[in-house]
């Protein structure tokens, strides 16, 4: 085997920032891998799956700005790997990610886990191809360059040294919104307007000062999607709350007489209907086949120069916003009164989060799950800078928050990660506990646990399987988590939890909360309706 592959993957790597790689290994090219990242400086983080690996490898990424690496063998780990690739790619986290594969001059003979890789994982990438020996150097500098540039995701590399190598094509630069006509609608619709309000996406983290500045002036209540939550201070006067173009956001929006969306990225709301009948315009950093939010008037451009021109004129408008000081507060306030109104007696996912948000230390971060508390942790997190509450938005995929709370504490060291995550969640990411106390990261683990899929119990109906469908037996998850190596307690009461949180930030842990999940479903109706 040539050995200029391995170290092509290892310098690029290096070239770009990266200082960890991870994945679950085969024998063979992946050993090389290996070998070569280490030999490179860079640290390389065994997981307990090649999924996870994705997803700590891209959260690395995301927080870094460095695309980092996930390995996986061919078959089976490149099969497995396919659920994180579509993580990365649907949220918007870069990746490269190299599997193994039987060699091109084998592969009329060697049926032996022999898949059509590069077609398996093209669905779930943004650019699928072989790393081969023709210049693979040139092949990792394109590929790694094609999974940072916007809109950010995976990239999927098949290493064979028997063949020769493709590329992708080199990345022509989005050009700005030069037309005359657009821009002059921009401006008569903003000038024009007394109760506009923002709609932050995640397109907007890519210039994030410029954007949160501009939106400080113009001073109306201010909309964040999951993504986007903590470009501006979610505790701030402007900031009413997320969007998820579910109910708790419509009661504002039904004054505004504008909607303007800054990097909102399709991939981001849920799939319901716009039914709103004022003008939308629509900033993005690339041009979008379709808004989400239908006919709207769209420049794309940088996103700080776009709207630097637009409160220019906003500003020189005869017309104010007719919105009060603290319009975006009062929102935010009023819908989480109507979700705390569902706190209940029994200790439920509103006091578990009530109690770690008290309980956290500045500066940490948080991930959490899909599943049902995800109801509860995301209005009430307090974000008050971006990127320190991540979820899966765009794939919604359980299995995230444990590895991606691994990849933001490697991202970040030593400041603490809490991770939210539900029972059946955890329970796909068990071996990644062994991780956390292998590595002795400071990630505190919050476990849900109502030994059900909650958030599909409240939408089944009749015929629709019963309670064999969505509910699991009792586990203990804190001797599970004392056996993988790491602090393990059961909490019963939103004292006890608070008892288990005062201290120990510093070390990994889990915290199995046993939940009633009676709210749920009040949760449901006032943030989806």
């Amino acid at each position: 085997m040539r050995a200029d592959l391995p170290r092509a993957i290892a310098e690029g790597l290096r070239e770009a920032g990266a200082e960890v790689a991870f994945g679950f290994p085969g024998g063979g090219p992946n050993l090389d891998v290996v070998g070569a990242v280490t030999n490179a400086g860079l640290r390389f983080v065994l997981a307990h799956g090649e999924s996870a690996a994705c997803t700590m490898a891209a959260t690395y990424g995301l927080l870094t700005g460095c695309p980092a690496l996930a390995l996986a063998t061919r078959g089976p780990g490149a099969a497995s790997a396919a659920n994180g690739a579509a993580q990365a790619t649907l949220d918007r986290f870069p990746l490269l990610l190299v599997t193994d594969a039987v060699p091109e001059r084998h592969a009329a003979r060697v049926a032996h886990q022999r898949l059509d890789q590069r077609a398996l994982l093209a669905a779930v990438t943004k650019w699928s191809g072989r790393l081969g020996h023709d210049d693979p150097s040139a092949t990792v500098r394109a590929a790694l360059d094609l999974a940072a540039a916007s809109p950010r995701g995976a990239v999927h590399l098949d290493y064979d040294p028997s063949a020769a190598g493709d590329r992708p094509a080199p990345l022509a630069p989005a050009e700005a919104t030069e037309e005359a006509e657009p821009h002059r609608q921009a401006a008569a619709l903003l000038a024009a307007a007394h109760r506009p309000v923002v709609v932050l996406g995640l397109g907007a983290l890519a210039d994030a000062e410029a954007v949160r500045r501009h939106v400080t002036r113009l001073g109306c209540p201010v909309l964040s999607t999951y993504q986007a939550t903590g470009l501006l201070d979610s505790e701030a006067d402007l900031a009413a709350g997320l969007f998820t173009n579910g109910a708790s956001e419509r009661p504002l929006l039904e004054q505004a007489d504008l909607i303007l969306t800054i990097g909102l990225d399709p991939v981001e709301p849920i799939p319901a209907a716009w039914d709103y009948a004022v003008p939308v315009l629509s900033l993005q950093p690339c041009p979008l086949d379709e808004p989400y939010t239908g006919p709207a008037v769209c420049l794309h451009g940088p996103l700080g120069a776009l709207l630097a021109e637009l409160v220019e004129l906003a500003d020189a408008a005869p017309s104010r916003p007719e919105w009060g000081p603290r319009a975006g507060a009062e929102h935010r306030e009023q819908v989480r009164d109507q979700l705390l109104a569902g706190r209940g007696d029994s200790f439920g996912p509103l006091q578990v989060v009530e109690v770690a948000r008290d309980a956290a230390p500045p500066g940490v971060t948080a991930t959490v799950d899909a599943g049902a508390h995800f109801l509860a942790v995301m209005p009430l997190w307090p974000t008050p800078e971006p990127l320190s509450l991540l979820i899966s938005n765009g794939l919604a995929t359980m299995a995230f928050a444990l590895p991606a709370a691994i990849g933001a504490a490697l991202a970040r060291p030593g400041r603490p990660v809490v991770c939210f995550v539900g029972d059946g969640g955890l329970a796909m990411t068990l071996g990644e506990l062994e991780t956390l106390a292998r590595l002795a990261l400071p990630v505190t683990v919050v476990l849900f646990d109502d030994a059900a899929l909650s958030l599909i119990a409240i939408k089944q109906r009749p015929g629709q399987g019963g309670e064999a469908a969505v509910r699991f037996g009792p586990i203990d998850y804190a001797a599970m988590a004392r056996a993988a190596g790491i602090e393990g307690t059961t909490v019963d009461s939103a004292a006890e939890l608070a008892g288990a949180l005062a201290e120990g930030w510093g070390r990994p842990r889990l915290v199995d909360a046993r939940i009633d999940p009676g709210a749920y479903s009040h949760l449901l109706r006032v943030t989806r309706g």
